[in-house]
């Protein structure tokens, strides 16, 4: 009989996590080392719930069964190159799919754990643990304009945390473009792990934000944290702000999209300055099209809460590796 394991003990493991949930739940958010075997794909998931909601508990069981019977031999193939490993296998609360599967993988030989309460057990895991950190690094958060380089300089330091990275979202109405946004639950799971992995650091680098980023929140005790830390001003020359502005949003796919945010924006820029914006990107005048944005639209917009940050310090990102040599100067002051 196969063996259950509780969260904290499996993250202890050297295991191979296993998730049985369909694709569209292992997306948005999983254990971070596991490895997505699916018992039924999207579509039959949402066949054998529905069977489930307007027939009956047995007949969906049974059409679940069909499902996975058919999968047995693709799974055991698949499997295979995990030999000698230690498994812990989950679903979304530790019941039939994980069962079926640790019995699966214990007659192939493996060394099986069931996680006890599955994703659920872990999803808690991670918010308790978010709740409850004690950050023991000075976190070091970097303001400025937008394309000021903040994030340009998060990802040369190797002591940082990046949560748009995280959020796969910039924060603005634009945020989103070229991106594919994560769940609070993913972002959640990929700061816990940062911050573990960083919490024996002296500082940590972050790039300040507002408490929501796209549709996520940053949690309540980090966010504190960061407002507790060093704040450093990060300025840059416009020419600059407004080429980078262009090689980070203005790819041929997200023009359109571009255009259609830029028309239908409500604060702060007029309507002249908004149609003036969509006549030089027709113009192919990105560079021009990006100043307007940038300081008609997003420097009016956050200007006063930048304004109302006590700065430690400023620095200059025209150059990001003098402002990298800048920055560590001035803490080591």
């Amino acid at each position: 009989m196969v063996s259950k394991i509780n969260i904290k003990k499996a993250l202890e493991l050297d295991c191979v996590f296993v998730d049985t949930r369909s694709p569209k739940e292992f997306v948005e958010d999983h254990i971070l080392q596991a490895i997505s075997i699916p018992v039924l794909n999207d579509e039959e998931r949402a066949i054998v719930g529905t069977i489930y909601k307007q027939v009956s508990t047995e007949q969906a069981i049974e059409k679940g069964r069909a499902y996975y019977e058919v999968k047995i031999p693709r799974i055991t193939e698949g499997i295979k190159e995990y030999e000698g490993k230690t498994l812990v296998v989950y679903c979304w609360r530790g019941g039939m799919r994980s069962a079926v599967m640790s019995s699966l993988f214990e007659s192939l030989g493996f060394k099986v754990f069931q996680l006890e309460g599955g994703y659920k057990s872990y999803r808690k895991y991670v918010r308790e643990s978010l709740e409850n950190f004690k950050i023991q690094p000075k976190l070091v958060v970097l303001h400025g304009l937008t394309c000021s380089g903040k994030t340009d300089l998060i990802n040369k330091l190797d002591n940082s945390i990046d949560l748009e990275g995280f959020a796969q979202h910039r924060g603005s109405l634009y945020g989103s473009l070229g991106l594919k946004p994560n769940s609070q639950k993913r972002f959640d799971s990929l700061l816990l792990k940062r911050l573990n992995e960083l919490n024996k650091e002296e500082i940590v680098y972050v790039e300040g934000e507002s408490r929501r980023i796209g549709d996520l929140m940053i949690p309540e005790v980090f966010w504190k944290a960061m407002g507790k830390g060093d704040h450093v001003y990060v300025k840059r020359d416009l020419q600059i702000r407004a080429s980078e502005c262009v090689r980070e949003y203005f790819t041929k796919e997200n023009i359109n999209q571009i255009k259609e945010i830029t028309l239908g924006l409500q604060k702060v820029i007029s309507k002249k300055n908004k149609e003036e914006i969509v006549k030089l990107i027709d113009g192919q005048d990105y560079v021009g099209a990006a100043k307007i944005l940038l300081v008609k639209y997003y420097d009016e917009l956050y200007a006063h809460s930048l304004d109302k940050i006590k700065y430690d310090f400023e620095v200059c990102s025209d150059d990001l590796d003098e402002c990298l040599l800048e920055l560590k100067k001035k803490l080591d002051e």
